[in-house]
């Protein structure tokens, strides 16, 4: 897919036409407030109440100022109505051949464990990243339908323990490497000696198959100790463990991968691979198609592993002046932030990832990062996301929350008073004095209640929407903030 490049609107003054410069100006806030790629590349996050012109507002200018310069990127969706909205997107700025929709009805497929045996990189094939992936997806995929309750950590390092050791027989006993087959490996494997040493289990165990397949398979030095050591594991550790152990480890382990060895995901993530996610470096842009409101939780955590390796992706580009911006792109996106999220932005730029983060208001994020680390984890996100985007909304927790980001200002108030001094008792040679009192006083610089206030758009108000236009370390005009004016129909 060719690289499009468009010239930006020139405004009393030269700006550069190349998109991968981080002076490139991405939207022009007024004739002298221009928002550029380098403040993209510092994520933005924006707040605004249902109906408040959030998406058809700051959001579509975004999405088509990305678009216009050529990015490429990764879109998740929560209603059904987003794939359409993007091929909109992407028809409006002449970026309809780098459209990609993954969905079950379309060609695309993502074998994400296969992917990680064969990227490209050093660390690629390398057994502790794999576990490590695998068990981020799973951890995810528990959090999310547990209300939050991480796994105990004595459980997760046995599990992380029994993993690698099924990943490596996988591989020495068969050349490859599928979620089926670890399955298979963990469903077969020996629940005491007694079982190892008899013959029935020998015969018909896919464990003891893919030992002794991996005995027989050709291996260096360090394939023969690595192999060695997963064997062991299988034959002598895993069979004496506590039943209550073993049984735990196990059935957590199935009850996480459930959902892979079936149906949708099965079909998207357990097949072949033709989409891998470094196509958005080169301008590709793929839209999940799999809206929560349909699919539910397993749209939900199909998206989130996507977004979770694509994020890896980014973060093994090698940084240079020339490199490709691309974005990621999250409308309701508290159904889709986990605590990764917070780790990946404090490196974004230099991988030039443009992350965009749209929802109501900040009590979404809380209530999505359930747990006692939750509203810490949110509040770091957050920090993160350098340029921040206020719409309409009567929420009192974000309006405030949004004030107190702003910040204070010191103002003044004045009062006057007068006294009369008496010079006797009959008030003779007496006379008036007059005061001034000064007091500082901190108020918000833009109070809560602005927020409530702000036009959403739709014929009554021209099509224009309000947005109060925050960015960390930025002045506008000698202000902390820019009151922005964003049309539904910008083209």
């Amino acid at each position: 897919m060719g690289w499009f490049q468009a010239k930006p609107k020139i405004q009393k003054q030269e700006y550069t036409n190349d998109p991968t410069d981080l002076e490139y100006p991405l939207l022009f806030l007024s004739e002298q407030d221009v928002w550029r790629l380098r403040d993209a590349c510092e994520g933005v996050q924006i707040f605004g109440a249902t109906g408040s012109g959030k998406t058809s507002g700051s959001g579509q200018s975004l999405a088509k100022a990305y678009l216009r310069a050529g990015y490429g990127g990764l879109v998740l969706t929560v209603k059904p109505d987003e794939r359409q909205l993007w091929e909109r997107y992407c028809r409006d700025t002449g970026r309809e051949d780098s459209l990609v929709i993954f969905s079950p009805s379309e060609k695309w497929r993502f074998n994400f464990l296969d992917y990680e045996m064969r990227r490209p990189g050093v660390g690629a094939g390398l057994t502790d990243n794999l576990v490590s992936l695998f068990y981020q997806v799973l951890e995810n995929a528990d959090r999310m339908s547990s209300d939050g309750q991480a796994a105990d950590a004595f459980w997760g390092r046995a599990m992380k323990r029994m993993l690698r050791n099924a990943i490596e027989l996988v591989r020495y006993g068969t050349g490859r490497l599928s979620l089926e087959e670890i399955y298979g490996v963990i469903q077969s494997a020996p629940n005491s000696l007694s079982q190892r040493d008899s013959d029935e289990w020998s015969n018909n165990s896919f464990c003891f198959h893919c030992i002794a397949a991996g005995e027989e398979r050709k291996k260096t030095l360090g394939e023969q100790r690595d192999f060695e050591l997963a064997a062991q594991y299988w034959l002598s550790q895993f069979p004496t463990l506590a039943d209550k152990t073993r049984s735990i480890v196990v059935e957590s382990f199935i009850g996480m991968a459930d959902s892979f060895l079936r149906g949708v995901l099965n079909d998207l993530f357990c097949s072949e691979t033709n989409l891998v996610p470094e196509l958005t470096h080169e301008g590709v842009v793929i839209v999940l198609d799999l809206p929560v409101k349909e699919y539910g939780e397993v749209g939900r955590f199909a998206q989130v592993l996507f977004k979770l390796i694509w994020q890896k992706a980014v973060e093994r580009r090698i940084e240079s002046p020339s490199l490709r911006p691309v974005f990621l792109w999250a409308d309701e996106a508290h159904n889709f932030i986990v605590s990764q999220d917070m780790s990946f932005q404090t490196t974004a730029r230099s991988g030039r990832a443009c992350t965009v983060y749209l929802t109501q208001n900040i009590s979404n994020y809380y209530a999505a990062m359930d747990g006692k680390k939750g509203k810490a984890e949110t509040d770091s996100l957050l920090a993160c996301l350098q340029t921040k985007i206020f719409h309409q909304n009567n929420h009192p927790e974000t309006n405030y929350w949004a004030a107190e980001v702003i910040s204070k200002i010191t103002k003044y108030r004045y009062s006057y008073g007068s006294s009369q001094n008496n010079a006797n008792m009959l008030g003779s040679g007496g006379n008036q004095q007059s005061s001034t009192n000064v007091t500082p006083q901190e108020e918000y610089d833009v109070p809560p209640s602005t927020f409530g206030d702000l036009k959403k758009g739709g014929p009554k108000n021209g099509l224009n929407v309000e947005g109060i236009f925050f960015q960390g370390g930025r002045s506008w005009n000698g202000k902390r903030y820019i009151k922005a004016t964003f049309n539904q129909e910008v083209n």
